[in-house]
């Protein structure tokens, strides 16, 4: 390739109202929105794992316009970087909560292999990644800090009036372009914003809890107890109210080492600088209490057990009737 015709620029222009001709912004929204912009470059690296050096420089034109610049060795991860972060820029993401369980569980695995092949790529320097656009999508689509980081840079341009729409272009390093504009248009912005730092919780079906403190009364109170996967103590809330009451009104005994095998919700939220967090934990249904020898299995956990196994039963039946077609 020849070093005019490489392209490793990304061209970011703001664009203000027809009758503003001044190339100003607010230097705090400047800031933060490159600050929003770094966070997800950095978070693309990491997902491809590539080394690629970023440069920036700016001029006027109309509005406010910069240039961003990609340095390596090996033009390949240039090419992702420079994709994936017009892509994350220009193109409104699929929201999780619009995938059903089933196809957001195959799209990370997916994702998963398509990483995995486009890093071996990546190792070849003499031949280009086969990394779709698509994939590119998926890495940005199930990938809750590049979310977060974007809905921080559009809440900045939502909030500030001034900027009407933005572009991004790929450029060549003589910086011609390499290809059209692509615009988002202010009425667009807020698409990209999250309405809630709320995650998808994750449920553990196995979880075993020594409890520490049970409540024996009435009231949303916590309970706390040891879980291992989280590496310490939790309060917890005790949302079997089968179990529940059966503690309040029958006065179930907790020693010391007493511990419960139980269906735990963990929720999880995401901070504005895009760290992932344990937010609260639930105790769904209490499927056994033990306390040293001595194992009892609750009439939820048995009725819980039946209902998995009979759903086993069922997926073996499916996969009978697939194999004889």
């Amino acid at each position: 390739m020849e070093e005019e015709s490489l392209i490793n620029k990304l061209e970011l222009h703001y664009y203000f109202d027809e009758s503003d001709d001044s190339h100003t912004m607010n230097a705090f929204v400047r800031n933060r929105c490159e600050f929003e912009l770094l966070q997800i470059y950095n978070e693309l690296q990491r997902e491809l794992e590539t080394d690629v050096k970023i440069e920036t420089e700016a001029f006027e034109e109309g509005g406010l316009t910069e240039l961003w610049t990609f340095l390596s060795d090996n033009a390949v991860p240039i090419t992702l970087l420079l994709t994936g972060l017009s892509q994350a820029l220009s193109r409104i993401p699929l929201r999780k909560t619009k995938l059903e369980k089933r196809d957001l569980k195959l799209s990370i695995e997916e994702r998963k292999l398509n990483i995995k092949a486009a890093k071996k790529e990546l190792k070849e320097k003499e031949r280009q990644s086969e990394i779709t656009i698509e994939n590119l999508n998926l890495i940005i689509d199930t990938n809750p800090k590049i979310l977060k980081h974007l809905s921080n840079y559009y809440k900045q341009l939502y909030s500030y009036p001034k900027v009407k729409k933005i572009s991004t272009t790929k450029l060549k390093k003589n910086k011609q372009k390499a290809e059209e504009p692509i615009f988002v248009q202010r009425t667009d912005f807020y698409k990209f914003i999250i309405e809630s730092d709320d995650l998808e919780s994750i449920i553990d079906e196995n979880a075993t809890i020594e409890i520490i403190s049970p409540v024996l009364k009435k009231g949303k109170y916590k309970w706390k107890g040891i879980y291992e996967n989280a590496q310490g103590v939790i309060d917890f809330y005790m949302k079997d109210q089968v179990f529940k009451q059966s503690v309040i009104a029958e006065g179930i005994e907790f020693k010391n080492g007493t511990f419960i095998d139980c269906v735990l919700e963990i929720s999880r939220k995401i901070n504005e600088v895009g760290e992932i967090f344990n937010s609260s934990f639930s105790v769904v249904t209490v499927l056994k209490k033990h306390y040293e020898n001595v194992v009892v299995e609750t009439p939820q956990g048995k009725q819980y057990r039946q209902t998995k196994e009979a759903e086993k039963n069922q997926f073996k039946l499916f996969d009978n009737d697939d194999k004889k077609e």
